[in-house]
């Protein structure tokens, strides 16, 4: 049995996963790049927030508590229902978040002169100039410190308030691109569904044709990506019917041309029932056998025309010689040569067994051969000279039979290739099938099949030209 799960895979649902895909990597990408450049904003935004601070903070504070003289460090207190809040909206009593922002008010000896009620007890770092990042407990402190005069202050931002704002900032920017993504991917949807609507309508087009129908295949919108298959349905379809017509017309052809002999044949044998005398019962066997040669000869001739029209098997294709096929084909027509008593003239210049090579299928090759040599026998005058050449002309590989009969006139040398078809008054016993068989052949190999007057202005000159090997 033959796997047909990947022949069975929806192309729509292909191209939906593979965008949805496409969109969740580039949009977390992108989420993360506008996370990552909301915390650095962030961080920026609240460092110089801290630094304002602290110099707001020296301004106000740090030079009055340098000259004050009490022992215990002041403490400034937030409002009790804001501490108590626990959230960030906005109140009449401030921010919750200010609970996160602290200060300490220090001397140069390190001792701790105030402090904001959020701020711990312990230093947020080194009295040292500038910006620097401690964890105190189970925090991280984002610290600056500045120094006025004998104080130092330092002003520290819990890390979680950056944190937060970089997570707002990337999930505001990606959270109406990631909404949107189902209503995109319905719109894509849509759109795809639309565009491979030609690729459905030309499915339904094959399920419902007929056996037998060879009509070309219509749509009304034929996109750029399925119009090769269009045609090449089309081509098959016109091949199709070429080939369904010639095969009417073999079979129409074949009844026509039976009936004479049979019928001829049928008067033959019941002559030879009707005999009164022996002689007479002899001379219409006698006739019958020669009808039924002829009869014989002629379904032979079909059966080759019919072998000769069929395509061809890319695994019979190989390098033919024709040199051997002419010594060959003058072998398996010795009976006719004999009774025209003709003498048949193979001419192959001294390199024809590499010159004469061509690439075909060897039997029909040899058929062709065959049907030219013959032919040129029945139709050329007993006692007469047939002669083939086989040589090179511009790179094509050329084969020449020539013959002493009566000619072809140049009004009819496309006629007779015609199947069935004999020159009016012709002697000779064929069924008008030798040079359609040649033509069909020498078509199927790529060569080209002319009849071409004789130097010396008598008989019938047959050239096939084939292509290099």
């Amino acid at each position: 049995m033959h796997d047909t799960s990947r022949k069975t895979r929806s192309i729509l649902a292909l191209l939906l996963a593979g965008t949805s895909l496409a969109l969740l990597i580039v949009l977390g990408a992108a989420a993360w790049i506008s996370f990552d450049g909301a915390e650095e904003e962030a961080q920026e935004l609240f460092d110089a927030r801290l630094a304002t601070s602290a110099r707001v903070l020296e301004a106000l504070v740090a030079r009055q508590v340098e000259r004050a003289t009490i022992a215990a460090p002041i403490v400034i207190a937030l409002p009790g229902p804001l501490e108590a809040e626990g959230h960030d909206k906005p109140s009449p009593f401030g921010h919750y978040y200010e609970t996160k922002i602290a200060f300490h008010v220090r001397d140069s000896g390190g001792r701790l002169l105030a402090r904001s009620a959020s701020a711990p007890e312990t230093p947020f770092a080194p009295l040292a100039a500038g910006f620097s990042t401690r964890s105190i407990g189970d925090r991280d402190w984002r610290v600056f410190t500045l120094r006025s005069g004998d104080a130092w202050v330092q002003v520290a931002e819990h890390d979680d308030v950056r944190s937060e704002l970089a997570e707002k900032i990337a999930f505001a920017a990606a959270t109406p691109l990631l909404a949107g993504i189902p209503l995109l991917l319905l719109l894509l949807g849509l759109l795809i569904r639309h565009g491979l609507a030609p690729l459905s309508a030309l499915a339904r087009q094959v399920a419902a044709r007929r056996p037998g129908s060879v009509a070309p295949f219509n749509l009304a919108r034929t996109p750029s990506e399925i119009a090769p298959l269009v045609e090449a349905l089309n081509g098959l379809s016109a091949r199709v019917r070429n080939a369904l017509e010639r095969e009417r017309r073999f079979t129409a052809d074949a009844a026509h041309e039976l009936r004479t002999p049979l019928a001829a044949l049928m008067l033959h044998g019941q002559n030879a029932a009707r005999a009164a005398t022996a002689t007479e019962r002899e001379t219409s066997l006698r006739s019958m056998l020669k009808g039924l040669e002829r009869t014989v000869r002629l379904a032979e001739q079909m059966l080759a025309y019919s072998r000769a029209a069929a395509p061809g098997d890319a695994s019979q294709q190989q390098r033919v010689p024709l040199a051997p096929l002419l010594h060959e084909a003058a072998e398996g027509i010795q009976t006719s040569i004999r009774e025209r008593r003709c003498v048949i003239e193979i001419a192959e210049p001294p390199a024809a067994a590499t010159d004469g090579i061509v690439i075909g299928d060897r039997q029909k090759l040899l058929s062709l051969v065959t049907n030219l040599l013959d032919n040129a026998v029945r139709y050329g005058p007993e006692g007469g000279h047939v002669r083939a050449d086989l040589g090179r002309e511009n790179g094509a590989v050329v084969l020449v039979v020539a013959d002493e009969g009566p000619g072809v006139p140049a009004e009819l040398r496309e006629r007779v290739f015609e199947s069935y078809y004999r020159i009016p008054g012709t002697g000779g016993n064929g069924g008008g099938l030798g040079l359609a068989i040649v033509r069909e052949i020498a078509e199927a190999h790529g060569a080209r099949v002319a009849i071409e007057d004789s130097p010396g202005g008598r008989g019938t000159r047959v050239v096939v030209r084939f292509p290099a090997a």
